[in-house]
């Protein structure tokens, strides 16, 4: 595979999404930067208050107990911001892998791309690395460059109180462990693409297979499969679900991970990734290879295209 077409049919493809992908997440930047503000002019609270905690903070959090507990707080602190602008990316995630092989049908913008020297696995695996990869980067730099803008405020205040105040706030700085807590939340791309590859692989099926609404194609063979497994149980009266318990055992986290992470308090910053890790396994990567290759399939057999 050509790395330079594979590298220009990715552009390409944010191209075609570059106003969400550029406008969402400043959209949400500016609300996280303003909401803030916005509570704490509605509250009650005065600056006089604030400036009274902040000066009372040193006392409070360097003590010895305490000071073990700056890196979590920093970690879950950049996590709450980076939520929302994940949570968004798993939207559009979805979005994306629901519409890309089916808009280029729809719009004939197929008939061009099939002109250039791209092969149709070089236009299914640019797909797939744009929305698996680029898309989560993206709002990751963007969450990224918003908690170094929030950073960049906190060391002014940081430099007023210790000039103005005498009141030093240096020791949080270094004990937050701000670099290593950044690269675990990037760190969490990688195995979460694998883990949803699955999810993603579906998707560019339906994607490809629907002549009109995708999603409603991705959606219904699985709700009948559902409800016809749901009526065979019931009507046989079987020990219980298969499909829909695996379905949901492979969502949600196992009652063996959480018990194997209880008490693992001094690595509470790598639960999350140790979460995703647990969900990895090669049966779901073969379903996920099994899908694509019917995606790429249907793209070069299918008569409509």
């Amino acid at each position: 595979m050509n790395t330079k077409i594979l590298t220009t049919s990715i552009k390409k493809e944010l191209w075609e999404f570059s106003n969400i992908l550029k406008w969402v997440p400043i959209v949400i930047a500016i609300l996280v930067i303003v909401m803030p503000f916005a509570i704490f002019m509605q509250s009650n609270e005065s600056f006089s208050d604030l400036f009274k905690f902040l000066t009372t903070l040193p006392e409070q959090i360097f003590s010895a107990e305490h000071a073990s507990m700056i890196p979590k707080l920093f970690f879950v602190t950049a996590l709450s911001l980076f939520a929302p602008f994940l949570v968004v990316a798993i939207i559009i995630q979805l979005y994306y892998f629901t519409v890309c092989l089916f808009d280029e049908r729809r719009d004939l913008s197929i008939m061009f791309w099939r002109s250039l020297p791209v092969s149709d696995v070089t236009a299914i695996m640019a797909k797939l690395i744009t929305g698996a990869l680029a898309i989560p980067a993206i709002f990751l730099g963007a969450a990224t460059a918003t908690l170094c803008f929030i950073l960049l405020l906190a060391f002014f205040v940081c430099i007023i109180l210790s000039v103005g105040y005498d009141v030093s706030l240096w020791a949080l700085w270094i004990n937050a462990d701000i670099l290593s807590g950044l690269s675990l939340i990037w760190l969490h791309i990688i195995p979460f693409a694998v883990w949803m590859l699955p999810l993603f692989a579906w998707l560019m099926l339906a994607s490809m297979y629907a002549n009109k609404a995708p999603f409603l194609w991705a959606i219904l063979p699985v709700a009948v499969i559902l409800l016809v497994e749901g009526f065979v149980v019931n009507y046989f009266h079987l020990s219980g679900f298969y499909i829909g318990s695996l379905l949901m055992d492979y969502f949600s986290l196992s009652s063996q991970f959480v018990e194997s992470i209880q008490g693992q308090e001094d690595f509470a910053r790598t639960v999350p990734l140790q979460a995703l890790i647990a969900k990895l396994n090669i049966g779901s990567v073969l379903v996920a290879i099994s899908l694509l290759y019917g995606t790429y399939w249907l793209r070069t057999n299918k008569a409509d295209v």
